[in-house]
């Protein structure tokens, strides 16, 4: 018996989906990331992800990035 038969369906939908993202590499892709977190995975588990990749960072990488997530870009780093 596999362990992939005992992983429930929204974490193998979740799986694939940041596979995904991460394979077509654009804005869009991750972009779109969150709508199908928020749907699969409770609040712990999409904050155990979070930390896990801003631990995967360098601090000024994860700072930059937690930053960025949580007010969004600066107008003068939005481009015209």
């Amino acid at each position: 018996m596999s362990i992939s038969q005992h992983i429930p369906g929204n974490i193998k939908r979740v799986s694939r989906s940041i596979g995904y993202a991460a394979w077509l590499d654009d804005p869009g892709a991750w972009l779109g990331l969150p709508v199908v977190l928020s749907a699969r995975l409770e609040p712990h588990q999409r904050a155990a992800l979070a930390y896990a990749a801003l631990r995967s960072l360098s601090p000024e990488h994860a700072s930059m990035t937690a930053e960025l997530a949580i007010y969004g870009p600066q107008p003068e780093e939005v481009a015209a």
